[in-house]
């Protein structure tokens, strides 16, 4: 597994995990990198969650375990408010972006004109 596998994998389950109040799904750290160690590393994807929605810690443990089953590898699912500097400006260089959610207003106007 790589990035190249990751990427579409996330995708495949990114209605589950926007109905679970994901906006911005990034991974990053070795799979991002392209240094992971099949055996020894795990997925660290960065989330970035609705505001208006106030998930629990089961609720996060919930998706991480959802994401551990979909890619078979452990995963480490990390809110992007709760990381710290400097791991969440190290966190960020290596994000690459699996989906975001763009609201349909945010969509329409977005769309380049004819």
């Amino acid at each position: 597994m790589d990035k190249s596998t990751i990427i579409p994998a996330l995708r495949n389950h990114e209605a589950e995990l926007r109905a679970a109040g994901i906006e911005r799904l990034f991974p990053f750290g070795s799979y991002a990198r392209g240094t992971a160690v099949s055996h020894r590393s795990d997925v660290d994807p960065m989330a970035e969650f609705d505001a208006a929605k106030q998930l629990s810690l089961l609720e996060l443990v919930h998706i991480q375990n959802r994401l551990a089953d979909s890619l078979g590898v452990a995963v480490d699912l990390a809110p992007a408010k709760s990381l710290k500097e400097p791991v969440r400006a190290r966190a960020t260089r290596e994000a690459v972006l699996a989906f975001r959610f763009l609201p349909i207003s945010s969509a329409r106007h977005s769309r380049p004109q004819k």
